[in-house]
């Protein structure tokens, strides 16, 4: 019987080259380019491109040292995986379900502002019905099949590329007076309101911390590890084309976007729609229905990001189910190969909170969207320290290294590490609810897996250097 009209048992290889590579720009571009530059150019005036590049480079360490991990262990739940596998039960236990809450919280914030937007168009349209029909739509893209999903979100992801590009290239013809009818904008305005470091190091640093939640759900390719059709080669390949995009989408966009206004009018903007950076780039070119255009732009980014969080929280809970540490109906895979047990439990968390996010914005909801911050931390760390016990157990058992690896180890995973937790101590300061949501959070997680622990007998983890890629055999799903 065909692979199709039978279910599977584990998850089926069939991302392509091109779809992965566009599911990993999708968690380093989304509305935190279009929309929410605001409040990081509000920290460091100008200077603001060099937090972006400080934080791109953090990003960058912990992509690189995803991809050689994943490429060597092509394991279902990613990251995750790897890291019970390295760290132990404990650390793959908080690992996942910590980045799979991170996720499904993303996505009930995503789906929700996406009915946001879509009230621009439809202002009687009630925000709990965008809710709903956003969300059904990007479950039915995870739940239909996985090259639907990576079909999905090649076209997003290409239309949130060619919207940046253009706004980049338009920006860049303001700039220099290429438009006919305008004249040239140049550069004055990185001179305004006190200069380039107008905030000073203390301003820089504070913006570098902000922007790290940028790129938070970079961390979404090594999802991809155990249904892509050649881990070992797109992973790696699409770790490295996030360097060029990270310097071409956020480092230029910034830089246009500051080069267009004083930096000043731009931080006081803040995230209204109708007036974000890039459609007062449109509004100066003279190109009309500016904010219709922004908004299309936006309801894709937003789906784009919903449908990318949705697919890395149902396979990190897939695969604690399969280490006995979620309910074991979320193991069960339809006849396309998607996990549709685990759609279902993200769905009941992608529901609680859109709910919060619609009748508590700024009460309950705020302690989840602070949850989340700290749980990218939280994710950024264990994949530093699990990358460090990866290149110590090779180098004990005698394997060599992938081709395409991490740079700076282990000096750079000790920084990453650190800028982690100087961003969470900085936050006590900066976003004080993150502490309030956060601590308890963490508390919640660890204890957790001790009750689970003592309630329920724990398979040991994989011994992942015995099935590596390199031996031959794939440890894609265990059952």
């Amino acid at each position: 019987m065909s692979e199709i009209s039978s279910e599977p048992k584990t998850l089926v290889r069939r991302l392509t080259h091109r779809q992965v590579s566009m599911i990993g720009l999708s968690g380093a571009l989304g509305t935190g380019l279009f929309l929410g530059s605001g409040s990081v150019i509000a920290l460091a005036g100008p200077a603001t491109i060099l937090a972006y590049l400080i934080a791109g480079m953090f990003a960058l360490a912990v992509v690189w040292a995803l991809a050689e991990m994943v490429s060597v262990h092509p394991v279902a739940g990613g990251h995750g995986t790897v890291a019970a596998g390295y760290l132990g039960r404990r650390g793959g236990y908080v690992a996942r379900w910590n980045f799979a809450i991170q996720s499904l919280v993303a996505t009930g914030a995503e789906v929700t502002a996406t009915a946001t937007y879509l009230q621009l168009w439809f202002p009687n349209l009630p925000l709990w019905v965008g809710t709903i029909g956003c969300a059904i739509v990007i479950f039915a893209f995870n739940a239909f099949s996985v090259r639907l999903y990576g079909s999905s979100e090649y076209w997003f992801s290409m239309i949130k590329v060619v919207a940046a590009v253009a706004f980049i290239l338009l920006g860049l013809a303001l700039i220099i007076g290429a438009v006919p009818g305008q004249s040239a904008v140049g550069i004055s305005h990185f001179s305004d309101g006190g200069g380039f470091f107008a905030k000073g190091l203390v301003g820089v640093l504070a913006a570098s911390a902000m922007a790290v939640f940028s790129f938070g759900g970079i961390e979404n390719v090594s999802s991809t590890a155990a249904e892509s059709e050649n881990p070992a080669r797109d992973i790696p390949h699409a770790a490295s084309a996030m360097i060029w995009r990270i310097i071409i989408f956020y480092i230029a966009g910034i830089a246009v976007v500051l080069a267009l206004q004083p930096w000043s009018a731009t931080a006081a903007q803040g995230n209204a729609l109708t007036e974000s950076p890039f459609v007062r780039a449109l509004q100066l070119s003279g190109v009309g229905a500016a904010a219709h255009i922004m908004n299309a732009v936006l309801i894709v980014a937003a789906l784009s990001s919903a449908n990318g969080c949705l697919y890395a929280a149902t396979r990190m809970i897939h695969a604690l189910s399969l280490d006995g540490e979620a309910p074991a109906f979320a193991r069960k895979l339809n006849r396309a190969g998607a996990p549709v047990g685990a759609i279902g439990i993200a769905a009941i968390g992608v529901a609680a909170t859109a709910v919060l996010s619609i009748v508590a914005p700024e009460g309950a909801f705020a302690y989840l969207i602070g949850a989340t911050i700290v749980a990218i931390l939280i994710t950024w760390s264990i994949i530093m320290a699990t990358h460090l016990a990866f290149r110590r157990e090779r180098a004990r058992a005698g394997l060599t290294l992938p081709p395409r690896r991490m740079w700076g180890a282990p000096v750079v995973n000790y920084l990453v590490i650190a800028a982690c937790l100087a961003i969470f101590v900085a936050l006590h300061w900066l976003m004080p609810l993150t502490w309030w949501a956060g601590i308890p959070y963490i508390i919640i997680l660890l204890g957790s897996y001790e009750v689970l622990r003592r309630v329920r007998s724990l398979p040991q983890p994989p011994d992942l250097l015995a099935s590596s890629t390199e031996t031959g055999t794939s440890d894609v799903a265990r059952q």
